[in-house]
């Protein structure tokens, strides 16, 4: 694959396997010589808006079909693709475009007052476009994208990617998750995440297929596309799980990338009995994704050409798929040296290649003088069976300095707090015992809030 870091990988399968499906959906399916010429047809129309080299495209829009074709024509351009989750709020949105300060703005079903109406721009190639039958050359050291960080913890923050972050993020990956043609990967995950992001230019380089459907996800769904590859956060899996036909008899499916937040031992022992093949992940938008991968196991190995060290307890990250630099218009100068350590605020243990994750750096809180990890709590949590998710935050309290408080995604009927705190201090100390025990609010994002979450606690507990 290494012949494909400095070129347009779309335009390469186009010359190669020209007949091979490249994008599949329900209402249509592009090959790769056919997703050449949209592509073709789509960059042309970008710069007769007026758009550059260096120009930054907001997208504000679900997952779609021309959101994917934006992204890809921003990859082979040099045009910036500027994803925005189009469920946030208006404030949410504001303080994106405050930082990206782009002119250039695509939008479809936002539903928040902008600042400029959407780019008009034709999505369907013709059949005069001109077939191409030369490389494309892409400097792989431009910067093709910048995502937003989830901003669970704090205000969000704009990360540019180049190329080579991207390519040596999928050759990573396919170490232990290997992607090839003929394999059909669906997009589970949003574009405005690095995970969605990175999802489909792993199947655009190793000339799979990426699957595309609105419909809910299903084990029908599954079993009509025929998925290879699936990525899943936790309320995705529990939710297949539930369905007994999810299960590898019936499935295509050869690897489940999880990752978003941690995973109940119950849930992936049931994913192991149903004989499917899963991998845990540790990752981040700054590396492009994943950093550390495990194999049916909670162990997780370092992926290659990441670079990883532990000081005074915190995970320190850099090489090849670390990111180029924050972007703000307002700073002139947003490009970090490639030597330079990137503090995660992740606490880790690193034994020769295996990773273990202990939690936030920037989580942790004092209760009573003890200091404690809200992860060690939530892990506690999920042991239930009838908690999908939990989420710790502190709040403030004139005896203790803090106390934990707690979200739960409940599974069914909520157990009382009695019910909850027994199954508690049998493991943990009675610090460590949540004070309340709140549902968890719906989301409009792919990651919790948590500093939304503190903000509704204070509220309720007040």
């Amino acid at each position: 694959m290494e012949v494909l870091l400095n070129q347009c990988p779309i335009r390469y399968h186009a010359m190669h396997t020209p007949t091979n499906i490249a994008i599949q959906s329900e209402q249509q399916a592009f090959t790769y010589q056919q997703l050449d010429l949209a592509l073709n047809h789509l960059t042309k129309q970008l710069f007769d808006k007026g758009l550059q080299k260096g120009d930054r495209l907001v997208c504000i829009a679900p997952n779609s079909i021309k959101l994917v074709l934006l992204q890809l024509s921003c990859m082979r351009t040099g045009i910036i693709f500027c994803p925005i989750n189009a469920r946030f709020s208006q404030h949410e949105i504001e303080i994106r475009l405050t930082v990206l300060n782009s002119q250039f703005i695509w939008h479809e079903q936002c539903h928040c007052i902008l600042p400029t109406k959407s780019l008009a721009l034709d999505f369907i190639a013709t059949e005069t476009e001109q077939l191409s039958k030369a490389l494309l050359p892409i400097d792989s050291q431009r910067v093709i994208n910048i995502i937003f960080t989830s901003g669970s913890s704090g205000k969000p923050k704009a990360v540019m990617h180049n190329m080579r972050n991207h390519f040596y993020s999928a050759i990573g990956s396919q170490k232990l998750i290997p992607l090839i043609e003929g394999d059909r990967n669906l997009l589970s995950l949003p574009l405005y995440h690095i995970s969605g992001y990175a999802a489909v230019f792993r199947t655009m380089l190793a000339g799979a297929s990426l699957v595309f459907t609105e419909q809910s996800l299903t084990t029908n769904l599954l079993q009509t596309y025929s998925i290879t590859h699936l990525s899943l956060v936790v309320t995705q899996l529990y939710r297949l799980l539930e369905d007994p036909q999810f299960n590898q008899r019936n499935l295509d499916i050869k690897h489940l990338l999880l990752g978003g937040s941690a995973f109940a031992e119950s849930l992936l022992n049931q994913t192991s009995q149903r004989g499917l093949h899963y991998h845990l992940s540790y990752g981040l938008t700054e590396m492009s994704s994943q950093v550390a991968t495990s194999c049916d196991s909670q162990t997780l190995l370092i992926l290659p050409d990441r670079d990883v060290k532990i000081v005074d307890g915190e995970i320190l990250l850099r090489g090849k798929t670390r990111f180029v630099g924050y972007f703000n218009h307002q700073q002139p100068n947003h490009f970090i040296p490639a030597e330079q350590w990137l503090a995660s605020k992740d606490i880790g243990i690193k034994v020769g290649n295996q990773l273990k994750i202990m939690g936030r750096k920037d989580r942790q809180f004092v209760c009573a003088g003890e200091n404690i990890q809200p992860e060690e709590i939530e892990a506690r949590l999920i042991t239930l069976d009838n908690i999908k998710q939990a989420y710790i935050v502190p709040i403030a309290d004139p005896l203790l300095g803090h106390r934990p408080i707690a979200f739960i995604d409940w599974k069914n009927t909520p157990l009382s707090d009695e019910q909850i705190n027994k199954h508690m201090r049998l493991k943990l100390s009675p610090l460590k015992c949540p004070s309340h025990y709140f549902p968890l609010p719906s989301q409009s994002s792919l990651k919790v809030s948590l500093s939304a979450l503190a903000k509704q606690a204070k509220i309720l507990v007040n």
